[in-house]
């Protein structure tokens, strides 16, 4: 079996609800599909994303230099493959080469998952049929109030969900602090409250927040502080009892290295498409469960599930309301969690079968971007 041709396509849509953090407030977000046609008339499908940003750039990489390398070469050789191509884009850095590699990535994987006749979580070892999901939204405007949060959270657990994922970083931390304790009230016994600040804290400013926030008994506390910042996630976790999680924001496995032997990391949250695509990823995984960690990819509720499925250290699945392929009315047999329990597809290779005619109002380029770009970080 050898690859001989690539498309790739470009779709830029709103989440399904408006999403609005600490950091950013979400114009778009941009989906990067490519096609693997084989010479026995086998086709992978891969996907990378962006949050408003760099799409084109991605097409336009796969397009005029990586595409072309993966010409001629057997898809079930994934290793050769992820490898030739970070060879030959390395020196772009960290980021977009990776989430343009981990569209190809993923088609080849979709390409073996079809040629065995497998689902991909089992070509990852089958470690279990179903995992637990917590539910994700993405709501802190300023419009927002505690009895709307409440709102929706009691429709959360009316469709089965028993942890919930808020965002948080109000100017005034008692503000959070009552959003949470609200929260908890409502759930009961019965699950968790997880928090996210999307690196909105300085390290000073996270210390301080973050022992006022370890009485709640969160079941974690996500990206308090910028990324690279690895000393001040260590002293953080030294400091309280309370889990660190992070990970949506690296792209390598190497990087998560060195946050594991800092031992500043307690849920790893590696994403499939920014960190170079599942053959990355599994390398993750495994060296998370090394260091004794569990994973949590960030996103991709579809391929995620997959993942978290085929591996043994699995910790939860995340269903981000407005943004998974299914809620956004864009897969031909939608993937959905059901009782706060996500089960895998069970077709050939990750299951994810776009419809066309949904997808083609959104398709991106260059001259439209450049008319209606204007951006959300705050």
């Amino acid at each position: 079996m050898k690859i001989e041709h690539v498309v790739t396509n470009a779709y830029r849509m709103p989440p399904s609800s408006p999403w609005e953090d600490a950091t950013n407030k979400v114009q778009g977000l941009e989906f990067i599909v490519v096609e693997l046609h084989t010479d026995n008339g086998l086709v992978g499908t891969g996907i990378s994303y962006t949050v408003d940003i760099g799409g084109t750039v991605i097409k336009t990489l796969i397009e005029d230099y990586l595409a072309n390398l993966v010409i001629g070469m057997n898809p079930l050789h994934y290793e050769e493959i992820w490898n030739k191509l970070q060879r030959q884009s390395r020196r772009l850095g960290l980021g977009v080469n990776s989430m343009a590699i981990a569209a190809i990535d993923i088609a080849v994987w979709d390409l073996m998952g079809k040629h065995y006749n497998q689902p991909i979580y089992k070509l990852l070892g089958g470690a279990r049929e179903q995992i637990s999901s917590y539910i994700s939204e993405i709501n802190l405007s300023s419009t927002d109030t505690v009895d709307g949060l409440l709102s929706r959270v009691g429709g959360y657990i009316e469709q089965g969900y028993q942890n919930v994922k808020i965002k948080i970083g109000k100017e005034d931390i008692e503000e959070d602090i009552e959003r949470i304790m609200k929260v908890q009230e409502l759930l009961g016994k019965r699950g968790n409250v997880f928090v996210d600040l999307n690196q909105k804290w300085g390290a000073a400013e996270a210390l301080q927040k973050c022992g006022m926030l370890d009485r709640l008994n969160l079941g974690w506390i996500e990206e308090p502080m910028l990324y690279q910042d690895i000393q001040s996630h260590r002293n953080l976790k030294k400091a309280i009892k309370t889990p660190i999680a992070l990970g949506e924001s690296m792209y390598s496995r190497f990087q998560f290295l060195e946050y594991l032997k800092a031992d500043a990391v307690d849920y790893v949250q590696a994403d499939v498409a920014f960190v170079g695509g599942i053959t990355e990823w599994h390398k993750i995984a495994h060296l998370a469960d090394a260091f004794g960690k569990l994973v949590a990819p960030h996103f991709m509720m579809e391929l995620s599930l997959q993942l978290l499925c085929g591996v043994q250290n699995s910790f939860m699945l995340e269903n981000v309301v407005g943004g998974s392929l299914t809620e956004l009315g864009l897969l031909e047999v939608p993937i959905t969690v059901n009782n706060g329990i996500g089960i895998p597809s069970q077709l050939p290779g990750h299951g994810i079968i776009f419809n066309t005619s949904a997808l083609a109002p959104y398709q991106l380029d260059s001259s439209t971007i450049r008319d209606i770009f204007v951006g959300g970080s705050k």
